[in-house]
């Protein structure tokens, strides 16, 4: 079955500004307007100078290369974070040992694949930059100028055009080197609280978006196949 939401789902992610400066700055734009995915390695994490609404481990390649590591890492990941769910998978290489994450909590994989196969016993709505890899395990893909460069420009218009609300849009305001990009951040977060405020889109955080699928079957419809932005 094919769904559509009442409104576009938006989901802003930004790594973790590595200036004191910046960081202050994000975190006074950031409100309870809308959350804000933020990202990045164990050891940036734990320098955050407060609370902040949903927090993302950036893990690297050399993270995954045994499967004991992989695990001391998530597990000391949570030790300083008990709320984590969600990672980001290295840009590189590919991300096993899924059961393992689901036994250490993870929900969420947040990756620049572009792989759409789903699990057909958690079905998501036709277009959405995610997939269900396994039970209780979803892999979301960045949405990333490169990505749009790749779809080619006649079929970026065309996908444009034939867009529905009820699309899922995930932002990435890294900048091109991965690190926070300040401008980007600002031109996404305008951007999203434009469209909320004109009530045509809601925001969500990367680890909300399991239970935000699970529960939609209450506010969604039957609608054609749906094209994601």
């Amino acid at each position: 079955m094919q769904y559509q939401s009442l409104s576009d789902t938006h989901i802003i992610c930004a790594p973790l500004p590595l200036n004191k400066k910046q960081t202050k700055t994000a975190f006074e734009i950031q409100t309870g307007e809308f959350p804000i995915s933020w990202y990045g390695t164990l050891d940036v994490l734990e320098e955050i100078p407060h609370a902040i609404q949903s927090v993302c481990l950036a893990i690297n390649l050399e993270d995954v290369v045994s499967k004991h590591r992989f695990r001391m890492q998530l597990r000391s990941a949570r030790c300083s974070f008990p709320h984590l769910k969600t990672i980001v998978a290295p840009k590189t290489g590919q991300l096993h040992h899924h059961d393992l994450l689901v036994e250490e909590g993870i929900s969420v994989i947040l990756t620049q694949s572009h792989s759409m196969t789903s699990s057909p016993r958690r079905p998501t709505p036709m277009g959405w930059p995610c997939r269900n890899i396994q039970w209780g395990l979803w892999e979301v893909s960045l949405d990333t100028p490169k990505q749009q460069v790749r779809l080619g420009g006649f079929l970026s218009a065309m996908t444009r055009k034939r867009q529905r609300s009820g699309a899922l849009r995930v932002w990435d305001t890294a900048s091109q080197t991965g690190t926070y990009d300040h401008k980007k951040f600002l031109r996404a977060t305008r951007r999203v609280r434009n469209l909320i405020s004109k009530q045509s889109a809601m925001a969500i955080s990367l680890d909300q978006l399991p239970e935000f699928i699970s529960s939609s079957g209450s506010r969604v419809v039957p609608t054609s196949i749906l094209k994601a932005a």
